[in-house]
């Protein structure tokens, strides 16, 4: 019996949230929250605050896209109206929740395009703490999907 090489989509989507949490991190934001869950609704992938631009600060929300290859389409073309519209409704029983967040909210999307040839280089399949950018990664960071 031969052994995959490869990460499931699991593995492969949670280093796809873990290096976004580093790019979010190296841009200066601070992650205040991940995966959180409204009931069987959805879940919001990253929370985290803005505060560099000491005039304005926002809570942002990031949804993270991790795709193989192209054959589906781009990772951030995989963010269409309706996924905006949960991302939206997501957002605001977030906003509900915590109470008066005195700052702006916005939404950003975090895509992530590996080649096949990326998951071959893969350090060890159970592991999900990988930066996939060191493994030629294309990584996309769009502020403000409205």
């Amino acid at each position: 019996m031969e052994c995959s090489t490869r990460p499931d989509r699991r593995v492969l989507g949670a280093a796809g949230e873990y290096t976004a949490r580093l790019m979010i991190e190296e841009a200066g934001l601070r992650v205040l929250e991940c995966n959180w869950r409204d009931g069987r609704r959805g879940e919001l992938d990253i929370i985290a605050r803005d505060e560099t631009d000491p005039a304005c600060s926002w809570t942002v929300i990031v949804e993270v896209r991790t795709r193989v290859g192209r054959g589906k389409g781009s990772a951030l073309a995989s963010v269409d109206a309706r996924k905006v519209a949960r991302l939206r409704a997501l957002t605001g029983a977030w906003c509900r929740q915590r109470g008066r967040l005195n700052s702006r909210v916005r939404i950003d999307v975090v895509a992530i395009t590996l080649s096949a040839q990326a998951l071959r280089q893969w350090p060890d399949v159970g592991r999900a703490d990988v930066d996939v950018r060191a493994l030629g990664a294309h990584a996309v960071w769009l502020r403000g999907v409205q």
